[in-house]
């Protein structure tokens, strides 16, 4: 059966919506209880630290306010950068929220990428495959279904190797789905396949367009400030920077109800079983966000039904 989940929640104060902390946090909470009303699998949260617009550095935490406020929709993160913190302190977390919620945590571990963060916190960023595999041992015990983030042969094989689930980035194209699950089964991964899209839902071709603006301003500053592309920050490789972007673009979920749920169904044939369908993003309002959700509710989710 198919699971469709939304996201990515951040709590950006950013130069495109500056809003308060403590509102940005209500912010999500409210919109968590409408997923949950509408019936959606899971709400998924995006983790990093040191940088200007105050992007969210504790997702259990954040979540906790959500599972006291909900009974059904599931807590995931997409991801949680695992090796930037303790291990026993971070187990103790998981397994608080998941016992809070009555086992509805969805742990999604993933192993970062930014110097900044690693070296901000004494970590050598070199050694994140070794002290992942060091903390994985530990996390387990949560007892919480794991997700680890990425497509490399590496994170297949550990995925395969440990018995965990796959959550993929949104930049992979349907076409590109195929191989990699048949590497991951290959290496004897049997766990369940999700993959994160950016979305957005809108009948009017030239309302799509400009959502399609808003959604390239908004990686291009995060992607150009400090995403690692071809050994160089974004912004110092302005050719590989703008084929990123128009990688993630053409990846995108923009425009009728009826498009995104064929470009879904497309997914789902290539073998993905859960969704965490992007619609908050850093300029996104309270009512935008609560009109989307219905329309993806009410317009795409129920053509997904009959998709095997």
């Amino acid at each position: 059966m198919t699971e469709v989940g939304v996201g990515l929640w951040a709590m950006q104060s950013s130069a495109t919506r500056p809003a308060p902390y403590p509102a940005l946090y209500r912010e999500f909470v409210d919109a968590a209880v409408l997923a949950d009303e509408l019936d959606f699998h899971a709400v998924w949260l995006a983790e990093h630290r040191l940088w200007y617009d105050g992007y969210c550095p504790a997702l259990l935490h954040a979540q906790a306010a959500v599972a006291a406020r909900t009974s059904r929709v599931r807590l995931g993160q997409a991801m949680l950068v695992a090796p930037q913190h303790d291990a026993h302190g971070l187990a103790a977390n998981a397994r608080t929220l998941n016992e809070l919620s009555a086992g509805r945590l969805e742990f999604g571990l993933g192993l970062g990428h930014r110097d900044t963060e690693f070296d901000a916190l004494g970590l050598r960023r070199d050694r994140r495959g070794r002290m992942f595999e060091e903390m994985l041992d530990e996390l387990e015990s949560v007892g919480a279904r794991i997700w680890l983030g990425g497509m490399a042969t590496p994170t297949l094989d550990r995925a395969a190797r440990r018995g965990h689930s796959l959550m993929l980035p949104q930049t992979l194209y349907t076409n590109e789905l195929q191989p990699l699950l048949e590497e991951y089964r290959s290496l004897g991964g049997a766990g369940t396949i999700g993959i994160m899209r950016d979305t957005w839902i809108e009948s009017d071709p030239a309302s799509a367009e400009r959502a399609r603006a808003r959604i390239r301003a908004h990686y291009l500053e995060e992607a150009g400030a400090w995403w690692v592309l071809k050994g160089t920050v974004g912004f110092e490789n302005p050719e590989q920077l703008e084929r990123q972007l128009g990688r993630m673009d053409r990846a995108s979920l923009i425009g009728q109800p009826e498009a995104i749920a064929e470009q879904l169904r497309a997914d789902i044939a290539a073998g993905v079983e859960v969704f965490a369908l992007r619609l908050s993003y850093d300029f996104t309002s309270p009512a935008e966000l609560a009109e989307q959700l219905h329309r993806l509710a009410e317009q795409v989710v129920p053509l997904l039904r009959d998709a095997a």
